[in-house]
């Protein structure tokens, strides 16, 4: 489980430093992909660097996820 956290620390991380939406958007699927179930977060259609840092936001504010 550690190194589950290690990687989505490292991909949000690489998500906050990429500059492109749309690389932010697959980097974020990727996160998405890897969370618990009860822990996965909706994604909309459209996404936008806004939605992205709120996205970011919520997944490190939870010390299930980043602990």
């Amino acid at each position: 489980m550690d190194n589950l956290h290690s990687v989505i620390g490292k991909l949000i991380i690489e998500c906050k430093h990429e500059h492109d939406v749309d690389s932010r958007a697959q980097i974020l699927h990727r996160i998405n992909t890897m969370l618990p179930r009860s822990q996965k977060i909706k994604i909309p259609s459209l996404i936008t660097n806004d939605y992205i840092n709120m996205a970011l936001y919520k997944i490190e504010e939870n010390p299930k996820l980043t602990a």
